[in-house]
């Protein structure tokens, strides 16, 4: 029962953090996001980073875990985890966009 219960907490944070990106994004791309005060939207999304991607990961786990037990429904979570791979690739880019700029650019 615990860990249905964790790994929903886990779904949810994901899907929060998912969303704190794609929002933002979407408005952007409809608005045009002028200068530095409107990417602020993006916020959320940084100060979710450490718990989004550790959500996001077993979540992704969870997801193949699923794909594995080749059930007649679990054609749902193909989806989800090429979502959640995508979201975790992304993240590694941003750490290395960190580590580069703070270590070459001082």
């Amino acid at each position: 029962m615990l860990s249905k219960l964790a790994l929903a907490i886990s779904y949810f944070i994901a899907g929060v953090y998912i969303l704190s990106i794609l929002l933002p994004s979407i408005y952007c791309l409809r608005q045009g996001c002028k200068g530095p005060a409107e990417l602020d939207a993006f916020m959320p999304a940084f100060g979710l980073t450490p718990f989004g991607a550790i959500a996001t990961a077993f979540s992704l786990q969870n997801t193949i875990q699923q794909i594995r037990k080749g059930q007649s429904w679990s054609w749902v979570f193909w989806p989800l985890a090429v979502i959640f791979a995508i979201v975790l690739l992304g993240v590694i880019a941003l750490i290395g966009f960190f580590v580069y700029h703070t270590a070459f650019h001082r």
